[in-house]
């Protein structure tokens, strides 16, 4: 009997040993290694927070290991940087390359992004053109808005441009304020753009909140509206859209109640001053 007690009490002891050994087993698995990677870069109750290294470590595994979604989410560190991750374009576009050749449009996406801007060395157009309309193609709204744009800045492309952009509004709220940039620019049809600037506001895009808050404003070539003008205005500096915040200020402190908006007009410039202090983050839209 005493030494069956004993042998009851051990079981605890051995499920939870079994359990630790379990946990700090090495992943087998590029899945399970990708999963681990993962548990890392949330805060847990063992951790007060991240271990982007070891997610690091185990994210490069997966990755090597011809993992899709790891080699897509190293591109993706590589690209903009971050948390002790410098970002590097070239081992971006080495992970994205990758991921592309295993079928990946999203990765086309970043590629085309890569040869555009000029980060491997210099701007590269075509490459950037084949890349997003990979994407396009594939029905991937980001590569239509990307393509579509391009494509519209030329005279004997535009009409394929707008085409695209036009596919892309309906999931990209940019896509449809550089519709409204093209009509209102090249076409001067005012009152189309202005429909699509309103499209691009009401999905929540700054720069179309703030275009379409200043016709509002105006009353050109909409009906004047100063109150939803106002409120454009201030859901695009909600935004730390810097234009559109200089405009509210500029308002706030010019109108007829100028003394009752200050407080306000305080706030947005405390604000405005404080961002212009912080580096921009790499733009990856």
């Amino acid at each position: 009997m005493r030494g069956m007690r004993y042998s009851l009490l051990l079981l605890p002891v051995l499920v939870l040993s079994a359990c630790r050994n379990e946990e700090s087993a090495e992943p087998a698995t590029t899945q399970a290694m990708y999963d681990k990677a993962q548990v890392l870069l949330k805060p847990n109750v063992e951790h007060d927070s991240s271990d982007y290294a070891g997610a690091m470590r185990y994210l490069l595994q997966a990755a090597e290991g011809g993992l899709l979604r790891a080699q897509l989410d190293l591109g993706g560190i590589y690209f903009a940087g971050g948390h002790g991750v410098a970002a590097d374009p070239q081992k971006a576009y080495n992970w994205f390359s990758l991921a592309a050749a295993q079928g990946s449009r999203e990765a086309e996406v970043f590629l085309g992004i890569l040869h555009y801007d000029g980060s491997l060395g210099k701007q590269n157009k075509e490459a950037a053109l084949k890349h997003w309309r990979s994407a396009a193609a594939a029905g991937v709204a980001e590569g239509q808005y990307r393509l579509g744009r391009l494509l519209a800045q030329d005279d004997t492309t535009r009409e394929e441009g707008l085409d695209w952009l036009v596919k892309a509004s309906a999931v990209v709220p940019q896509a449809a304020t550089a519709l409204g940039n093209l009509y209102y620019q090249y076409l001067e049809e005012t009152t189309t753009a202005a429909a699509w600037y309103e499209k691009g506001a009401l999905a929540g895009d700054p720069m179309a909140q703030h275009v379409f808050a200043e016709m509002l404003l105006l009353g050109d070539p909409v009906a004047q509206d100063e109150e939803r003008g106002l409120a454009m205005l201030r859901m695009s500096a909600g935004q730390d859209y810097k234009p559109a915040m200089a405009r509210l200020i500029n308002i706030l402190r010019n109108s007829k109640n100028a003394k009752d908006n200050e407080n306000e007009a305080a706030a947005w410039d405390a604000r405005l001053q404080e961002i212009m202090k912080t580096p921009a983050s790499r733009e990856q839209k």
